[in-house]
């Protein structure tokens, strides 16, 4: 006698996946319950953006919530553990990290339920069915993973499954027949490895789950590449990750309000070349660091962000391509040497510094500070954001998420130089306390930025009475310069000082004619007025 099986397919072209998602698999096209078999679709998609209208996304998501057979999932997640299941697993990892290649999946699966580790249901259909999406799930993360089930992130993984299939899946499944409708899941927001593999596992067991990210953000793309899991449903604009919706809104769009819109989305879309102003304030920015001659920095620093090569807009990135120039030394034409420089201070959104050191040190510990942010390894940004320490508070919402993706960049990836005896993690330490340290002029700077448009400019003029630049100061560059900052350095003397902290090709250097160990900085010289402007003023007294 055959097993009787579950068997769900993903519903790959559905032709309304919101409404679809909310009715019983049974009234779908595909439902069959045989003698050995039920099987039955699947909706499960990946919803990226905000339609036109953002108010009826944020209430779709509010009635989903109040629907009794969904489960919101981002927003009830329970991280509990009891202590015996902890030390059961304990005991497993030992076992594990003891056999030369690990433990064998079927292996693991059964310790894990001699341990009573993986819940178990009152069919035994259902606990069959389980057990075999389980072994499919470890497989996944196995091929997924460059060490396989020896990675670090497998131990954090078997954790997470052991605890939410207790806290939440046996807990709606837990009398539940093989012909019964599956649990409906919605996810919100962003999600760790152990929530994607989590999410999967749902999938594998035959729920209808659906993720929602408003800024495009596509992290279950990592684990399904492909589509073989669930779909995608892209709307054409997105805003930024804001709090799940705790009531209806009540604001309601006149019609000439949704022409404008209409309009705007024709008007203003990503491959037109045209862009409104602050059309990509919910985007991250990601810079690119232009390789340029001498002249070329002053030529293209007056050019916006959005006419300079290698301008694009990749889902919800902005790639703005930037400056970063260290000026070596003085030309043999002093009068060229300043004009060049007075050239780039003209601009309202220059932060110019004459005196160094420029930014701040702490000799507080960040280590707690650091450790709270992190998520399975990682730093958050949602953490950081809204962490007690965190002083941007006033900045708009979407800058205090720009800078706060650029720190997270700018620790895991960093082009700051290793000191001896300094670790990676001092080292990501250090820029991390830096960051939260940015000047209010720059801050200032940061929130005019629009990033299709003008790039604002730091420019630093190093006196030869001045001291060095600080280690600070040029971490302070850098992330910046990864924000998508221009940033020009003249150095009469040619001393090195950006070279003892960057990594190579980091920014580029520039050596003119002389070292000079004596030159001040010089003014702008007035231009006098012309007779045309004169007699302009005079006219303008009068009438």
């Amino acid at each position: 006698m055959k097993t009787f099986t579950i068997q769900s397919v993903l519903e790959r072209d559905p032709v309304d996946w919101l409404q679809e998602f909310q009715d019983s698999p049974k009234i779908r096209a595909m439902y069959k319950i045989g003698p050995e078999q039920v099987s039955f679709s699947r909706i499960t998609v990946r919803v990226l953006g905000v339609p036109l209208e953002e108010d009826d996304y944020f209430n779709e998501l509010y009635n989903l919530a109040e629907k009794p057979n969904v489960h919101i999932l981002s927003e009830e997640l329970n991280k509990q553990i009891e202590q015996k299941d902890f030390h059961a697993l304990q005991n497993i990892f030992i076992q594990h990290k003891q056999t030369s290649k690990g433990l064998s999946i079927n292996r693991l699966v059964a310790m894990m339920y001699g341990y009573q580790l993986i819940p178990k249901h009152d069919d035994a259909v259902m606990n069959r069915h389980l057990q075999l999406a389980m072994i499919r799930v470890v497989e996944r993360f196995q091929n997924q993973q460059s060490l396989g089930l020896l990675a670090d992130d497998f131990r954090r993984f078997l954790i997470d499954m052991v605890k939410w299939l207790k806290n939440h899946w046996i807990q709606w499944t837990k009398s539940m027949k093989p012909t019964d409708d599956f649990p409906k899941v919605v996810w919100y927001g962003e999600t760790t490895i152990s929530q994607r593999y989590f999410l999967l596992l749902l999938m594998e067991l035959g729920c209808d789950v659906l993720i929602f990210h408003p800024g495009k953000i596509d992290e279950f793309a990592d684990i399904d590449p492909t589509n073989t899991y669930s779909i995608t449903h892209s709307y054409a604009n997105q805003t930024t990750l804001q709090p799940f919706p705790e009531k209806l809104r009540d604001r309601q769009a006149t019609v000439g309000y949704r022409s404008s819109q209409h309009f705007e989305q024709l008007m203003y879309n990503q491959e037109s070349g045209v862009y409104r102003p602050w059309q990509f304030k919910d985007h991250m920015p990601r810079s690119l660091t232009l390789r340029m001659t001498y002249d070329d920095i002053f030529i293209y620093s007056n050019e916006k962000a959005m006419v300079r090569p290698k301008f694009e807009v990749i889902n919800n990135e902005v790639v703005i391509p930037v400056i970063f120039a260290k000026i070596s030394g003085v030309s043999s034409i002093r009068e060229e040497y300043w004009h060049y420089m007075h050239k780039l201070l003209v601009s309202p959104l220059t932060v110019f510094v004459k005196e160094l050191p420029y930014t701040k040190t702490s000799r507080a510990n960040y280590h707690f500070h650091y450790k709270q942010c992190l998520v399975n390894g990682e730093l958050s940004v949602e953490r950081i954001v809204q962490s007690d320490w965190w002083q941007y508070g006033e900045l708009s919402i979407e800058l205090q998420y720009a800078i706060a993706h650029t720190m997270k960049a700018s620790c895991e990836q960093p082009v700051l130089k290793q000191q001896s005896n300094e670790s990676l993690y001092d080292l990501q330490l250090f820029i991390f306390k830096q960051v939260t340290m940015i000047p209010q002029e720059i801050l200032h700077l940061l929130h005019s930025f629009d990033y299709s448009q003008e790039v604002p400019k730091l420019v630093v003029y190093q006196a030869p009475e001045q001291p060095a630049l600080s280690r600070e100061d040029i971490t302070l560059f850098a992330f910046l310069n990864r924000f998508g900052i221009d940033i020009v350095f003249f150095n009469p003397t040619g001393k090195l000082d950006l070279e003892k902290h960057l990594l190579e090709d980091t920014f580029d250097v520039h050596r003119l004619e002389h070292m000079v160990f004596d030159l001040q900085y010089e003014e702008p010289k007035q231009q006098k007025p012309s007779s045309d402007k004169m007699i302009k003023k005079i006219f303008n007294r009068f009438f």
